[in-house]
């Protein structure tokens, strides 16, 4: 399973948006626009103002059952 993390600063401590299955081969320049995008609505529930985009990371997990 892949997903990917936008982290955003705020002003207080950083902000993870996680989307699950992003396409193969995304670029830094995409996550940069699709972050502005997200930026204007997101409201943490702390009440601190999201300042600014500050990385993008993709993490993929395996899952295996024990038996």
């Amino acid at each position: 399973m892949k997903k990917l993390n936008l982290v955003f600063n705020t002003s207080g401590k950083a902000m993870t948006v996680s989307l699950a299955d992003p396409k193969d081969g995304l670029t830094l320049d995409e996550c940069r626009t699709a972050a502005e995008k997200l930026q204007v609505v997101l409201s943490p529930s702390s009440g601190e103002t999201v300042t600014g985009f500050e990385k993008a990371t993709v993490v993929t997990t395996t899952t295996e059952v024990v038996e």
